[in-house]
């Protein structure tokens, strides 16, 4: 029998998110309700909305909502990296996560656990204190991928996320050319770690590389009309994790009709060269757009002038 982490995924499967939404249902709700009364938004008509954005997008998400909530609130709140909105939000995650992927990708949990609870205490504590701050702005499209990647690379930290494009350029590189593509950063990440995730293919960086490909490579063998079967979905996403878009697929060339197979490897390239392609764009976007001119500075708010209590 297929385990759930191995059924193709063109929604939410029924082994997901089932027990664990239940269990942890009382606690996240009661962290919104101390969200809630932390900021004195009961009796204001936006709370919803307010809390929800702060669910979504962390702490920062609160510059625009200044005017709906008291000055020294505010200023509480948005200083510092311990505070009690920054302590209430990392519980939060904490517990999203679990609750997200304890059944779907428990291998992801236990290795969340073993940083939390590990030498690598401290980079597991930054990843989630940032998650805290800037909700999912760092999650692109797979949040585990994501926070493999954040905790494996030391060289990702909140300065290089602000000022340089070593996390996009990352991102673009393993999630086009997989696993083997990793050796392009190799002066991003310990040698010791490099080497480790390259040796086995249950290692970490795989199983976030085969969830992140997981329903890409499905739904492209489902347009080739190509029946699910087990092994041949297995095999064929084994080897994009390791070796991205372009990955040899002459081991399940005759598990399939000389039609399909070609309808699948024009999709596999098609991929390669759109996300290459976007790299790029995104490139030359940056390069070439013109800096915004500054504003008029405005009238101080009387609301953040002198000391407000």
């Amino acid at each position: 029998m297929a385990e759930c982490s191995d059924l193709p995924r063109t929604e939410t499967s029924s082994c997901e998110n089932s027990h664990n939404a239940d269990v942890g249902e009382d606690s996240m709700k009661s962290i919104r309700n101390q969200i809630i009364s932390l900021l004195q938004l009961d009796r204001n008509d936006n709370y919803e909305e307010i809390v929800n954005n702060i669910l979504e997008n962390g702490r920062q998400s609160l510059v625009n909502y200044q005017d709906d909530i008291k000055p020294k609130i505010y200023r509480d709140v948005m200083n510092g990296s311990n505070d009690k909105l920054i302590i209430l939000l990392k519980n939060y995650f904490q517990q999203k996560w679990e609750i997200e992927y304890s059944n779907s990708n428990p291998w992801f949990i236990a290795f969340l656990k073993q940083y939390g609870n590990g030498e690598n205490h401290d980079r597991y504590e930054r990843v989630l204190t940032r998650t805290a701050k800037f909700g999912n702005k760092y999650m692109k499209d797979c949040p585990v991928l994501s926070i493999v990647l954040q905790l494996l690379f030391q060289i990702i930290n909140d300065k290089s996320l602000t000022i340089s494009d070593i996390f996009n350029d990352l991102w673009f590189t393993i999630t086009n050319d997989g696993l083997k593509s990793v050796t392009q950063h190799s002066t991003c990440i310990l040698k010791d770690v490099l080497n480790e995730q390259l040796k086995m293919n249950q290692l970490i960086l795989f199983q976030a590389l085969r969830e992140y490909y997981r329903q890409k490579v499905f739904s492209l063998l489902k347009e080739s009309d190509i029946v699910y079967e087990e092994n041949l979905y297995n095999v064929l996403l084994d080897n994009v994790a390791k070796h991205g878009w372009l990955a040899d697929m002459k081991p399940i060339e005759n598990n399939m009709t000389s039609e399909s197979y070609q309808i699948l490897l024009d999709k596999l390239h098609s991929n390669h060269r759109d996300q290459k392609g976007s790299k790029y764009r995104i490139r030359h976007i940056r390069c070439f757009t013109p800096a915004t001119p500054k504003r008029p500075s405005a009238p101080t708010h009387p609301r953040n002038s002198g000391n407000l209590m």
